[in-house]
């Protein structure tokens, strides 16, 4: 432990003798300039050459010479934001010079289809044949960055006769073929050739995740039922690094890989579709625990910045609805705390007050008696830089590090706190943290490696509880942020076994993993709800190369192409809610592709489900409801002012039309006169007739219309005969 207390030490006074402006650096950043310089991540050929890729808040006129000067390389600008790649050993200096307001970077993020649709009622914007489909995702990009991508999947074709391969572009992060790459990270591949030679990302045979949301998302299906939701869109990825990717990643490059890398990939997506001229919905089905100004301010501005008309980011809220890391202590009442609990030898706490409040950590031992205690007082000037300290219980010990900064957008107080022991924190003997000031209202956040538990040790300190946990980037203002409901229950997989996971779940409704809000910055999260349980999508075949059997239990189907085995997997988690939000806006972006993120949430609150109606909507568990495709579709297209139209398609008539005919296919031959009536997106009635057909099938012959989609109303006595349907009339 000598030896920990002496490595701290030596950090503090290194620091200080760089002459750092910590005031500018957010924490990630502090702690990676304070690791280098501690050696405890480098060896001396590293010095000079370990980057880490930062948004730099500049003033400077030219601020792309201002960064070379301290070694560094700017990929974007975006007003007074700059993403750049800088030596670690400079940034202390760069953080001194009077044009840089800050410097900031956060870790890389961690990951969290057949009755989908219908679920989420998108099959009526599907016109049944393909030549006349109304909304399918034509015509947009779907962008999509994730990990573990199959790049070969018959998926990523237009259909069962793989006649166009959609995936248009793809930059692969962790690619060690740099040789000419123009971007900070690996290298990007264009077109069906090139893409198509790489087989699969890097991380294919470690990761299958990005597969399953891009099948999601936009799969064709292929010769299958799970079929995504925009199955016509064209597709760019970005494969990026999470934190189990670090295997891929050189030790040089360790710090290359930030949120700010991610930021560069969301610009990716949006810059190829422009350059397409198309509408673009970017899909993220990761997330990290935000840190709020310091590490997230620059973040979330950027993000802003890349967001407008045609330009959509969606992101999953996280799996931690059933984590224990908030405590809660209103103004007014003493004191309130939990015990920490990780795995981890270091664990990271926030703590956000709106005054002062001293925060308090206790030891326990046998017969859970206190045996150390520390206070830290949130007005102590040594947390403007970085304050240490030590606590002990009988043999064991633990460095304590904590620093202050401002929250946004309240300027509220926050610290956070490290504990550094010898092992992790589950096997050690148990720790209070509190909060304690009868004045001032305080929270504590954990994460979901980091947990806030209630345990007998102390009664006192049993405030532990659920919520208020949202990952970043989905908590940003600017994201539309996606919680999961829960509809299949359970599956056969390809055994022809029943994989029953209705335990604790609600058909319907949210499932208990889904993150809830309110989010660390105070905004009520999520936007928006989706089906995230056990949904079926395409699997990585590369990944399915080296699964053990316990890894295969959720495939439902196996099958050959190409001399190679693929499958269709069940996975659940909001990382599958997400792209099935994605899907539905980027066939909402085909019908008008200058929708902006406000667009978009309008015409969710006006058209989303309430899965449980004695709840008030939005709230901070299902946002404003579980998304509805197809009453979307209507409200971007202005058809739901008609009172004349259905929100829901007839569930035994199938419509179709070419330019000429109106066909309708029924189930079971109608008992009852069938009225067709077609409108325009104006509201105007263009046809009604009233059928009697003697079979299951009628043709309509249609009036010349002008191009364009119009909406087929069918009333009937017999409920399962009434519905609307679109069509697109080309001619």
């Amino acid at each position: 432990m000598k030896k920990l207390l002496t490595l701290f030490l030596f950090i503090t006074l290194t620091a200080a003798a760089q002459r750092a402006d910590y005031s500018k650096l957010s924490p990630w950043v502090r702690q990676a300039v304070s690791t280098q310089l501690s050696g405890s991540r480098r060896t001396a050929q590293h010095d000079s050459k370990q980057m880490m890729t930062v948004f730099v808040k500049i003033t400077a006129t030219d601020s792309e010479a201002l960064l070379q000067h301290y070694g560094g390389r700017r990929w974007a600008q975006s007003g007074n934001i700059a993403i750049a790649t800088i030596p670690v050993n400079r940034i202390g200096d760069l953080s001194r010079h009077p044009d840089v307001q800050r410097i900031e970077a956060s870790m890389r993020a961690q990951t969290t289809m057949d009755t989908v649709p219908r679920i989420v009622n998108t099959l009526p914007a599907y016109v049944p044949t393909e030549q006349y489909g109304a909304f399918t995702g034509k015509g947009v990009v779907m962008g999509l960055m994730d990990v573990g991508f199959d790049l070969t999947h018959p998926d990523f074709f237009d259909g069962k006769e793989l006649a166009e391969y959609r995936i248009k572009a793809f930059w692969d992060q962790l690619s060690q073929d740099t040789i000419g790459s123009t971007l900070p990270v690996g290298r990007d591949f264009i077109g069906p050739a090139d893409i198509l030679e790489q087989r699969s990302s890097t991380d294919g045979r470690t990761q299958t995740h990005g597969t399953h949301t891009l099948g999601i998302a936009a799969g064709s299906g292929y010769d299958s039922p799970y079929r995504g939701i925009a199955y016509e869109s064209d597709i760019c990825l970005v494969s990026n690094a999470i934190s189990s990717d670090t295997i891929y990643i050189d030790e040089a490059d360790y710090y290359k890989y930030t949120s700010a890398t991610d930021a560069l990939g969301f610009k990716y997506l949006f810059d190829y579709a422009d350059q397409q001229g198309k509408p673009c919905v970017a899909s993220f089905s990761e997330g990290y625990t935000p840190f709020l100004d310091e590490e997230d301010l620059l973040f979330s501005e950027f993000l802003d910045s890349l967001t407008g008309p045609g330009h959509i980011i969606v992101s999953a809220a996280g799996n931690e609805g059933i984590t224990m890391a908030f405590v809660d202590k209103p103004q007014g009442t003493a004191e309130a705390g939990a015990f920490v609990y990780s795995y981890l030898k270091t664990a990271y706490y926030h703590i956000k007050t709106d005054g002062q409040v001293n925060v308090g950590l206790y030891s326990y031992g046998d017969g859970n008696a206190i045996t150390g205690s520390l206070h830290i007082d949130s007005q102590d000037d040594r947390l403007d830089t970085l304050l240490t300290d030590t606590l002990r219980a009988g043999d064991y010990w633990w460095a304590v590090n904590a620093y202050r900064y401002k929250s946004f957008p309240a300027e509220d107080t926050m610290i956070l706190l490290s504990l550094t022991g010898t092992s992790g924190l589950n096997v050690m003997p148990h720790i209070a943290l509190t909060v304690e000031g009868t004045d001032s209202h305080a929270s504590i956040y954990g994460a979901s490696n980091c947990l806030l538990l209630n345990f007998d040790t102390d009664p006192r300190w049993n405030n532990a509880e659920r919520g208020n946990y949202v990952l970043a980037p989905a908590c940003f203002e600017s994201v539309i942020c996606v919680g999961s409901t829960s509809h299949r229950l359970g599956f056969y997989n390809y055994l022809g076994e029943y994989r029953d996971y209705s335990a604790d779940h609600v058909k319907g409704q949210h499932t208990l993993y889904s993150s809830t809000g309110p989010a660390m910055n105070g905004l009520m999260k999520p936007d928006v709800s989706a089906p995230g349980d056990n949904v079926i999508s395409a699997y990585s075949s590369f990944y399915l190369e080296d699964a053990t059997p316990e890894e295969m239990v959720n495939d439902v189907v196996h099958f050959i192409h190409d001399g190679r085995v693929y499958s269709w997997s069940a996975c659940s988690g909001t990382s599958m809610s997400c792209p099935v939000v994605a899907g539905i806006i980027a066939l909402w972006l085909q019908a008008n592709p200058q929708l902006t993120r406000e667009d978009v949430m309008g015409v969710i609150s006006r058209t989303s489900r309430h899965p449980e109606e004695n709840l008030n909507y939005p709230n901070n568990i299902y946002g404003y409801g579980e998304i509805d495709g197809y009453k979307g579709l209507l409200d971007v297209l202005s058809l739901s002012s008609i009172e004349a139209i259905s929100q829901h398609q007839p569930q035994a008539v199938r419509v179709s039309a070419d330019d000429n005919n109106l066909f309708l296919t029924f189930a079971t031959v109608p008992t009852s006169p069938v009225r067709v009536s077609i409108y325009s997106v104006g509201g105007q009635q263009l046809v009604q007739h009233e059928l009697t057909p003697a079979s299951t099938v009628a043709t309509l012959p249609l009036p010349k219309l002008p191009a364009g989609i119009y909406a087929v109303q069918l009333t009937s006595r017999e409920q399962q005969m009434t519905g609307s349907q679109l069509i697109r009339i080309k001619n």
